[in-house]
Order: C-alpha cells, then sequence, then structure tokens
C-alpha cells in the first residue's frame, strides 16, 4: 500500500490528471482480483484521488484556428485529415480515430456512430457538412478504418502529431480537446441552441436531462446538420480568408 501511494503521489507532483487515471485504474484492477478471490483486499482502498484537477476552459482563437488548420496540412496523413475532422465536427478523438467506412453515408451525408463507438454508450449521428465531406474525400480507402496506417487497425498514439503540430503552428499550451470545446463555444457565438449544441457533443447532461432526457427521443438530424453547416461556413471563412465573412444564420 505505501509503496503505491508513493508511486501515485510522486506522479501527482507532476501530472495530476495522470495520478488521478492512474489510481482508478489500478483501483479497478485490484476490485476485480478482490471480486475473484484472488486477493483479500485491495491494497490502494482508502487511497483518494492525489491530484487537483483544474477545470480547463482553453478556447482556440480565430487566428489559432486558422493556423492550426493550415499546419494539419504539414503533419501528414492520417493525423492531420484526423485533426481537421476533429475540428469540423467537435466529435471526441477516439471517436472519429475509430470511425469505419460502413458508418459513412455520403448520399445522405451522416454519420452513424453505433453504441458501443461513443462515450456515451448509445448511437449517435453525426450529420456531415460539405466540408466535412470534402476532408473524407481526400482520405485513401485502405481497409474498414478510415484512418490506419496498416488497413487493419484505427490509428492511436496521437502525442507524435500533436508535438509536430505544436512545433510547426508554434502554438502551445493547447489540447486536442480543446478543438471539441472551440467548437461548442463557436456554435454558441453563432447563436446555436444549447440543446443542439448539446446533441452534436453526444452530451448526457444540460438542457436535455432528467424525466425529459428519458422521454425525449428525438434525434435533432435536422437541427444539428443545420448548426454544423453554419459552423462549417464560419470555419471556411477563416481558413480560406474569405472577403465575405457573414454568416446567414438560418436557425
Amino acid at each position: 500500500n505505501s509503496q503505491l501511494r508513493g508511486i501515485i503521489e510522486g506522479l501527482a507532483d507532476k501530472k495530476p490528471y495522470a495520478a488521478n487515471h492512474t489510481l482508478a485504474a489500478v483501483r479497478k484492477f485490484y476490485n476485480w482480483c478482490v471480486e475473484r478471490q484472488l486477493v483479500t483486499a485491495s491494497p490502494v482502498a482508502g487511497i483518494s484521488k492525489p491530484g487537483k484537477e483544474i477545470s480547463r476552459d482553453r478556447v482556440l482563437t480565430d487566428d489559432e484556428i486558422t493556423a492550426l488548420w493550415e499546419t494539419f496540412d504539414g503533419v501528414g496523413w492520417p493525423f492531420g485529415l484526423a485533426f481537421k475532422l476533429l475540428l469540423v465536427t467537435g466529435q471526441r478523438r477516439n471517436e472519429v480515430a475509430q470511425m469505419r467506412w460502413k458508418d459513412i453515408d455520403t448520399e445522405n451525408a451522416l454519420w452513424t456512430l453505433p453504441r458501443e463507438a461513443t462515450k456515451a454508450d448509445r448511437v449517435h449521428e453525426v450529420p456531415l457538412s460539405p466540408l466535412a465531406l470534402e476532408v473524407l474525400q481526400m482520405v485513401p480507402h485502405t481497409g474498414d478504418y478510415i484512418f490506419t496506417t496498416n488497413g487493419k487497425t484505427p490509428i492511436s498514439g496521437f502525442s507524435r502529431a500533436k508535438k509536430r503540430a505544436d512545433k510547426l503552428s508554434e502554438i502551445t499550451g493547447w489540447r486536442l480537446h480543446d478543438l471539441r470545446r472551440t467548437v461548442a463555444s463557436q456554435m454558441a457565438k453563432l447563436g446555436i441552441a444549447p440543446h443542439v449544441v448539446e446533441k452534436i457533443l453526444n452530451h448526457s447532461t444540460g438542457q436535455i436531462s432528467g424525466v425529459a432526457a428519458v422521454y425525449n427521443r428525438h434525434a435533432y438530424t435536422e437541427e444539428k446538420r443545420n448548426a454544423l453547416s453554419i459552423w462549417a461556413r464560419r470555419l471556411e471563412s477563416l481558413i480560406r480568408s474569405s472577403e465575405d465573412n457573414v454568416v446567414q444564420l438560418n436557425v
């Protein structure tokens, strides 16, 4: 117990978030061992989270969005295009990484994530804007997964590509998850209703929760499509240096 505590607390001094996740993983493992009577007790029982996590609020500026989009071209295949799709769709990193061609309906411009592929553990539909389809058209078909280096498994190990993006863009202090937060923030600025943004992000709390969440099964597909199209037009106005930066809101 003392050895594990020392290791976790030592990690907390530098990386509190990692320390908390390490503790959670170790606790889960030993609880599994206790259930199967492999050990009599968990050595991490009673150990509280050692790291104080600070909620992030980093939102990329318009200039940073433009710079990173250009940088993603330099990051190269497959991560560059995956990063772009993160910024276009606002979906989670692992969800984009594990995209499959069979889940993409190009005719109806719709990406359907099966329940097992989502953090929220439910089927999630993501309408694809023309910009999202443009990114996907640049992807070679090399297997079941859209973003893959061997044609058999989805991409993983984002850290090296992220470091390359940092170096090329000279932008620091951002994380891949900040792309998702930036999309949500930009949509709010564009006047997209909070419950629609929540549906796009596939969140389970907030505007639609409790009893309302149980009975409201409306997928908001068209509302999401409209919102993502509005965001895509705004994004295009930044990355393509359009002279007309006026976004028509059809909400």
